[in-house]
């Protein structure tokens, strides 16, 4: 049997592409390396799947994406975020709804709805438990696919295996070989929105700490690499949530050039001045209380120890006995709390993948490769990654889209 579509890897962007070949009225196949598909879409949001991020300005929500974004312009145009939450609803009979941040997620707040929507529209056409070895070429054409089951064929081939990010879910980045060994390039590949480490071994005790309304800011050589405000949460080797591991490639691609800073301000929408006359109002007021005490309306608990322990003040100092020299150095490790970067978490913390198939071989508008006749790319296997917050499934839903309904 020669199918119409063979779709290699069962994620996100696969298993929509395969509803959509099913929509048009194509035969399928989908080549899935695991005993299920959705395996990695199943842990996305917290296992809520964040669907998308409910931005419908093209070129705002282009904007957002890290790297290579403006590539996405063809694909966004053809299936944009309104289409994807039309999609849902209508093909896919799932409720949405948006939160804090625009990010969209299934009203029942279940992954598990999502695929198990997803897998019940392809129904028997995938085959699971299958890896592809290679692809057979017929000069610049792709005539089948081998597996250990034996060779498949198809009209049209659209490779959406994934990156390497989350192994354990079966992304293991066979698909950059697969593409490699036909001619794609591959750019660097990188882990990405992974949480970073740092070498204070303080941060250890501050593991769990939730961090909101703050601004992190990265640095090397006093020179600033990044900065972002709002929410972050300390680990027991470092630092996590969604504006660090936003950072984090910015962070990891500087790290290769030398040391990195980290700088907190626990307090961004005070300015200096401003903090520093509160504080020396509290200091007045508070009279004989020791500093821990002071320091509890302006700190979480658990930081409380050891901002006292970098400032060098004895802990027993009466708030009325604390000079200016001393409230200077309150007021900086309130505002500029630093610290190292040692490196970033590995591929089993990443959430995707920096680097992949270039995209100067992809074109925008298809997802067809310019170097094979018959070859299609969806999802994470494209050199293209944006923020936390749905960013990152929205490219796999236009891209598997857009693959599915190209044609050879």
């Amino acid at each position: 049997m020669t199918y119409d579509t063979i779709i290699i890897g069962g994620g996100a962007a696969g298993l929509i592409a395969g509803v959509e070949c099913k929509r048009l009225g194509q035969s399928f196949l989908i080549i899935e390396r695991n005993p299920r598909p959705g395996k990695k879409l199943v842990i996305t949001g917290k296992g809520r799947c964040n669907v998308t991020n409910h931005n419908t300005n093209l070129d705002d929500l282009v904007s957002k994406y890290q790297r290579n974004g403006k590539f996405l312009y063809g694909a966004f145009s053809r299936f944009s975020v309104e289409d994807t939450m039309k999609y849902f609803k209508d093909i896919l009979k799932i409720p949405l709804k948006v939160e804090r941040g625009k990010r969209v997620f299934p009203k029942s707040d279940k992954a598990v709805d999502i695929i198990y929507a997803l897998t019940e529209q392809v129904g028997e056409n995938i085959l699971p438990n299958t890896s592809v070895m290679k692809f057979n070429m017929d000069g610049n054409t792709i005539s089948s696919v081998t597996t250990y089951k034996g060779d498949f064929k198809a009209k049209k081939y659209i490779l959406a295996t994934g990156g390497k990010t989350y192994p354990v879910t079966g992304s293991n980045g066979d698909g950059y070989t697969l593409a490699k060994e036909i001619g794609h390039t591959i750019t660097e590949l990188k882990p990405a929105l992974v949480p970073i480490l740092c070498k204070e071994k303080y941060v250890k005790e501050l593991a769990g700490l939730s961090l909101k309304y703050v601004t992190i800011s990265a640095y090397q050589n006093e020179k600033k690499v990044c900065s972002k405000f709002g929410e972050a949460l300390f680990t027991h080797e470092g630092l996590s949530g969604p504006i660090v591991i936003d950072m984090s490639r910015e962070i990891g691609d500087a790290l290769e050039k030398g040391e990195v800073n980290i700088s907190i301000d626990f307090k961004p929408a005070i300015p200096k001045e401003e903090l520093d006359k509160r504080l020396q109002h509290d200091l007045k007021e508070s009279g004989r209380k020791n500093l821990r005490t002071l320091l509890k309306s302006y700190l979480p608990s658990s930081l409380i120890p050891i901002v006292v322990d970098l400032s060098q003040i004895p802990p027993s100092t009466q708030a009325c006995d604390i000079n200016r020299e001393q409230r200077n150095t309150i007021i900086d490790l309130l505002k500029d709390f630093k610290l190292t970067v040692s490196g970033l978490e590995s591929w089993d913390k990443a959430i995707v993948t920096s680097g992949g198939v270039s995209i100067k071989e992809i074109d925008p508008k298809t997802m067809k490769s310019k170097l094979i006749d018959n070859l299609y790319f969806a999802g994470e296997i494209i050199d293209v990654y944006g923020p936390t917050g749905g960013y990152n499934l929205q490219i796999c839903w236009s891209t598997g889209i857009t693959a599915a309904r190209s044609r050879p």
